[in-house]
């Protein structure tokens, strides 16, 4: 996943699911969660910090659900034992190596919610491993929004909660080929980790299902500029377009087609769901759907329905995905501290546990990993961009 610059609106998703089994989510309260206030008057010398590895302008979602995890781990926790607070990455850290090596070096800080994109995981995945030093401030980071495969694949201290490209991918394909009945799809992908990742797991997908791939036209954000882009695919028009990359890389390229009078159907990734942060944009790129990782209804456990309120109580709105993992993931961090101890190798122990035979039942679905630290069985929704 890319992250977007956040824009305060609610975010809706379809009710169209993958194959991936849902599970049943489990039954917990958030009726007796201290106050947001109160959490943060935690923060002392003797709290147990979770690390936060967003950025400050663009995070907002994120800190708003691990305060949420926070404030609910320390209505648990027994009387006497340390309370926990949340610990954001200084505001100006050059790379993520540093933002990782804050967050390590921290003996306070019990785990880390982070990063939030696929290349940031990576980069910092040694960090968090203490390669350098065989291992012995290592941390346990758990990432709620990288998708790329590679993110849990070196050092064996990064775990992921949310589904990777391929689940995402696959979940795209089946939608275009079963519900769109496209066969002749175009593919405009960011081209770095998360794009290159996806157009392969996607055009997979989509050959194994029947379809081909028109055009596969990589960009650099920012820079590329999208005419030419839309100029061809109005000369030799796919079925579908799919855009693998930012919400405002994808509003750039369909205004482009528009202007050339194409018209058409657009689907995206799962950053795409941010446009309906924007009620402007909302109404224009009406209709658009994404996959998404969490369906903010009242329709879904009643996990996620007291997540929901508490989430409405303190911010008077919907949360958006990234607030629903970033939450589950200090949620499982939270609690593989209450119930292990403060010590960062008996979380990670604690954590690995969570496989086949238990599991976590967080607001995105029940919390099982592989011996990769991918999340496993979790479900890939359709949303859609609505005003």
């Amino acid at each position: 996943m890319n992250e977007t610059p956040s824009r305060k609106a609610r975010h809706r998703s379809a009710p169209f699911t993958t194959a991936a089994a849902l599970g049943v989510l489990g039954i917990v309260t958030l009726s007796g969660c201290i106050g947001r206030a109160d959490a943060r008057q935690a923060g002392a010398a003797d709290s147990l910090y979770i690390g936060v590895a967003a950025a400050h302008a663009t995070g907002e979602q994120y800190f708003r659900g691990v305060q949420l995890a926070v404030d609910r781990l320390n209505a648990e926790r027994k009387a006497g034992a340390r309370p926990f607070a949340m610990r954001k990455a200084p505001e100006r850290q050059e790379t993520q190596v540093a933002v990782a090596a804050f967050f390590r070096d921290d003996p306070d800080v019990i785990g880390v919610v982070g990063h939030t994109g696929s290349a940031q995981t990576v980069e910092a995945a040694p960090i968090y491993a203490d390669v350098e030093r065989e291992g012995r401030r290592a941390v346990l980071a758990i990432t709620p929004t990288a998708t790329n495969p590679a993110v849990t694949r070196e050092g064996g201290w990064v775990y992921r909660v949310c589904p990777t490209d391929n689940d995402g991918a696959q979940a795209l394909a089946q939608f275009v080929l079963d519900s769109l009945g496209a066969r002749r799809v175009a593919v405009l992908y960011r081209n770095d980790l998360f794009g290159r990742g996806y157009v392969r797991a996607f055009s997979r997908a989509l050959q194994h299902g029947g379809g081909s791939i028109t055009h596969r036209d990589p960009y650099l954000a920012g820079i590329t500029e999208f005419r030419a882009y839309a100029t061809r695919l109005q000369r030799n028009p796919p079925d579908v377009l799919v855009v693998a990359g930012g919400s405002m890389d994808l509003v750039s390229m369909v205004r482009e087609l528009r202007r050339l009078g194409a018209q058409i159907p657009t689907v995206g990734t799962d950053d795409i769901g941010s446009l309906n942060q924007d009620t402007a944009l909302a109404r224009e790129f009406r209709g658009v759907r994404f996959t998404a990782f969490f369906q903010p209804t009242n329709e879904g456990s009643e996990e996620t329905r007291q997540f929901l309120d508490a989430y409405r109580s303190a911010y008077d709105k919907l949360p958006e995905q990234q607030a629903a993992l970033a939450y589950d993931a200090a949620m499982v961090i939270g609690r593989a501290a209450l119930a292990a101890g403060p010590n960062r190798a008996k979380v990670r122990a604690w954590v690995a546990a969570l496989n086949s035979g238990r599991a976590h039942e967080g607001v995105t679905g029940p919390i099982r990993f592989n011996s990769r630290g991918d999340v496993v069985g979790k479900p890939v929704f359709l949303g859609e961009i609505r005003p």
